[in-house]
């Protein structure tokens, strides 16, 4: 981080406290939004690129289509547009500030992340394309200078500035856009794009995070653009021996010449990610976070729960082992708080009589949160298997976002209507079953 003492005091309303960076088209700064007293980063476009008319009203247009595009991307995996002026002086962007290192920090063999860590990276850029592909854009320009990597493990994908809007009417940079090294086969011959252009380029950052190398680098720009469109890549395994047996097979997939011979969609490709991931040797109670976001995702508890509301919750919960036999919950015992059953099957009893076997995306203790005037357990929750929960506490789901709230509320009501249309149809065996007086 430079503090070059020429630094601009104040842009805009934001206060400069350092440089972090320069570019061909701009300057991206450390500063204080004192008003809401938040570091954000801002991103200023060169004073030199403004001199001639023309070229100034080119700049602020595509800067004005960068904020167009990117300001209804909300995801927790993308960096987040918070404020922008085009007509500035200098125009500029304000985005959400990021306290780490862009992921090229990671690509020489002696810098290289854990292989369980790559995947968890590349699963969650899988998770952020593919929203921005339901906005309907493609990034052209994935990179791993253009993904960073916080000192808290969270992974942001930025710089949307290249970014084609596959329905819109805009200005929009046309012709060869994008890091030639990164570059699709449909990118280097300039054909129509779709999500599958991204999804190269992202396989080709997972192989460099991987191995130390891009697949296809060449002496020259032109070479490598040739050995893109006309070469196979070594296979990663080759390169580097310890690698998943069946990585090869995921990332050459991703990395066909043809965009239909690749994923169909980010989902399969995050999958096969997943199920890579699945297969390192490590201990349960060392699951990342994709996997356990793969986990809630697929409970139907969670089917009206969208990305972002689930990674929020991933925040907010506690994930806890329970051996076979551990009583999760106590009858007769106050409680504030709740759980989701992940993996696993538990017992429900009450004064002794079992009632249920309940198995995974059943929520176990919800009535406290539903009615916090009534704390004391009903029911005793005993595990029939080793049982993997998510535990939320009470307090903090109400100060939780109001999405976040709604959602669990609708799950509940939901859950509650399904428990008491099963108790009317037992009542109705019951009543079928009774002898006529």
């Amino acid at each position: 981080m430079n503090t070059p003492c020429d630094l601009p005091f104040h842009i805009g309303k934001y206060q400069v406290q350092a440089e972090l960076g320069r570019g061909a088209t701009g300057v991206v700064y450390l500063a204080v939004d004192g008003f809401k007293g938040r570091q954000v980063a801002i991103k200023e476009v060169h004073a030199h690129l403004l001199r001639k008319p023309d070229d100034a009203d080119r700049y602020r247009k595509l800067l004005r289509n960068e904020v167009m595009l990117t300001a209804r991307l909300r995801h927790p995996n993308i960096v987040r547009l918070l404020d922008a002026d085009e007509q500035a002086t200098q125009p500029y962007l304000v985005l959400e500030y990021v306290d780490g290192q862009p992921l090229s920090a990671f690509t020489t063999p002696d810098t290289l992340l854990p292989v369980a860590q790559v995947l968890d990276i590349a699963y969650k850029c899988c998770n952020a394309l593919e929203h921005a592909q339901r906005e309907g854009l493609v990034h052209r320009d994935i990179k791993p200078a253009n993904v960073l990597l916080s000192k808290e493990g969270e992974v942001k994908l930025t710089d949307f500035g290249a970014a084609l809007a596959v329905r819109s009417d805009a200005t929009q940079l046309a012709g060869l856009v994008g890091s030639p090294s990164y570059m699709s086969p449909e990118q280097v011959q300039e054909q129509d794009l779709t999500h599958h252009s991204d999804m190269f380029s992202l396989a080709v950052v997972v192989y460099e995070l991987l191995t130390g190398r891009r697949p296809f680098d060449a002496d020259t720009d032109f070479a490598t653009l040739y050995r893109i469109t006309h070469e196979a890549p070594t296979a990663p395994r080759l390169l580097r021996t310890d690698l998943p047996e069946h990585l090869d097979a995921v990332l050459l997939r991703a990395l066909a010449k043809r965009p239909q011979d690749r994923f169909a969609t980010w989902a399969d490709f995050a999958d096969a990610l997943l199920t890579v991931q699945h297969a390192l040797p490590a201990q349960r109670t060392q699951d990342s976070e994709a996997q356990r976001f793969a986990l809630l995702r697929a409970l139907p508890f969670f089917a009206d729960f969208h990305d972002v509301a689930l990674w929020e919750l991933m925040r907010l919960g506690r994930w806890r082992w329970a051996p076979k036999g551990k009583v999760i919950l106590f009858e007769g015992q106050p409680g504030d708080s709740f759980y989701v059953l992940v993996e696993g099957r538990v017992s429900i009893t009450r004064e002794g009589w079992q009632l249920s076997t309940l198995g995974p995306g059943v929520t176990l203790g919800e009535m406290t949160y539903l009615q916090p005037e009534h704390k004391i357990r009903s029911a005793t929750a005993t595990a029939e298997t080793d049982v993997l929960v998510l535990k939320v506490r009470n307090p903090s789901l109400r100060e939780a976002s109001a999405d976040l709230q709604s959602r669990f509320d609708k799950a509940f009501i939901k859950v509650l209507v399904s428990r008491l249309a099963a108790t009317s149809k037992q009542l109705g065996s019951w009543e079928l079953s009774s002898p006529e007086e």
